[in-house]
């Protein structure tokens, strides 16, 4: 999980849409994720999900641009 900068723009409304989804504030994801020395297995596994998804999305963007430039 480290490496991603969860205040950049693809990234960043992950946490909000898991809160969303879990009906767990914001905050206290954050803190079981990555203040904890090991995360909470039941959310990082939704966090890595919701990231993989992200960069599909992301390569797919990529790839769409490279055909049209």
């Amino acid at each position: 999980m480290k490496g991603v900068d969860l205040r950049r723009y693809p990234f960043r409304g992950i946490l909000k849409e898991m809160s969303e989804e879990t009906g767990i504030d914001v905050s206290i994801i954050h803190k079981a994720l990555f203040k904890r020395k090991t995360p909470n297995p039941e959310l990082a596994a939704l966090f890595n999900r919701k990231l993989q998804v992200r960069n599909r999305e992301i390569k797919k963007f990529k790839r769409s641009i490279r055909q049209v430039v």
